[in-house]
């Protein structure tokens, strides 16, 4: 039996790291948008590249399992190096990689990831094989014994399993995290409404979250509690809602909570929504309450913003409860709570 069961998407990533980035920001009343910018036709120099594995799934494995869960993780690659460098990278951080499926019709996902000056990051992204995993692959034996399921980002034919496997697994007793990709939020709540009622955790970001619940944003604190609230009323026993540097939010169907990030050098931002989702989920897996495992959360993407890469800076279980301990000034434990 595994503590987690962690699907979605496997990738190679090529990370390139370019100083001569512009940002370009658009604002009106409504939104703002942010634009990274090359000169058109130019040859750019770059200033570091790495080359790792990445994706949702294998990212948030690596979590779960330097944290300390029996992890296992689902996803389809290709009968490729790309593909054999994923399974490789989970081995060795003890994920069990019997469930992968491998296909001679499609290559291995693959991402480049632009980042500039500010940390940030564009991604590009061929999905590849991620896109077809079916549901005769799926073992749905292993993850109705499993006490979690974790499921991220679906695209292509493979997404219309996101409902599926949370509805299955909701109905085996399993707890259910989710945290949808572009796909998912397309459908809006009423596309995800059958499976939100087996959500035992959602993770989105600010900018997610009004997509996916069509709430205007007006920017004032008050979108986030209607979103959550909206969220928690479909089903979902526990909201966060990712803000980067201003912190997350969370609402447990008592308390509306707001947990301020950690200060921390920002190298790349790649995977810190990866990082913050895992953690905060071992937290609830060793029965913490929201907002302790938000702190959690809160840590192991301060950490992994630090480094270059996704996996680097992710935390076990100890060194994240070093890392609150060093980085948090004296409080009251519930000074972060809001009714």
């Amino acid at each position: 039996m595994h503590d987690i069961v962690v699907v979605g998407s496997a990738t190679e990533d090529v990370f390139v790291n370019i100083d001569q980035t512009r940002i370009i920001r658009w604002e009106d009343e409504q939104a703002c948008q942010a634009f990274l910018a090359l000169e058109y036709g130019a040859k750019i120099p770059v200033d570091e590249l790495m080359i790792d594995t990445g994706g949702g799934a294998t990212n948030t494995a690596t979590t779960f399992a330097r944290m300390g869960m029996k992890t296992a993780a689902l996803c389809k690659i290709g009968h490729d190096a790309p593909g054999q460098q994923v399974v490789q990278r989970l081995q060795q951080e003890n994920v069990d990689t019997s469930l992968f499926i491998r296909t001679d019709q499609f290559n291995t996902g693959f991402s480049v990831i632009i980042s500039g000056f500010t940390g940030d990051r564009t991604i590009l992204v061929h999905r590849g094989a991620a896109t077809q995993l079916r549901d005769e692959e799926i073992p749905w034996d292993v993850i109705a014994q499993a006490q979690w399921i974790f499921v991220g980002s679906m695209a292509g034919p493979a997404a219309s399993l996101f409902n599926k496997l949370a509805i299955f697994a909701g109905q085996h007793n399993v707890k259910v995290a989710i945290n949808p990709g572009s796909t998912q939020l397309k459908q809006g709540m009423a596309g995800l409404r059958d499976a939100l009622k087996y959500v035992t955790a959602m993770f989105v970001n600010k900018r997610e979250a009004y997509q996916l619940t069509g709430v205007e944003p007006d920017r004032g604190p008050a979108d986030e509690r209607q979103m959550m609230r909206m969220l928690y009323e479909a089903g979902v026993g526990n909201v966060v809602i990712t803000a980067g540097a201003e912190g997350s939010y969370g609402y447990d169907g008592q308390r509306y909570f707001t947990i301020p990030a950690f200060s921390s050098q920002v190298i790349s931002t790649v995977g810190a929504g990866d990082a913050y989702a895992a953690a905060c989920i071992v937290g609830l897996h060793h029965g913490l309450p929201l907002n302790e495992a938000m702190r959690l959360g809160a840590a192991n993407a301060a950490s992994v913003v630090g480094k270059w890469g996704a996996k680097e800076g992710i935390l076990t279980w100890q060194q994240t409860l070093d890392f609150i301990a060093d980085h948090s000034p004296p409080r009251h434990t519930t000074g972060n709570e809001e009714r």
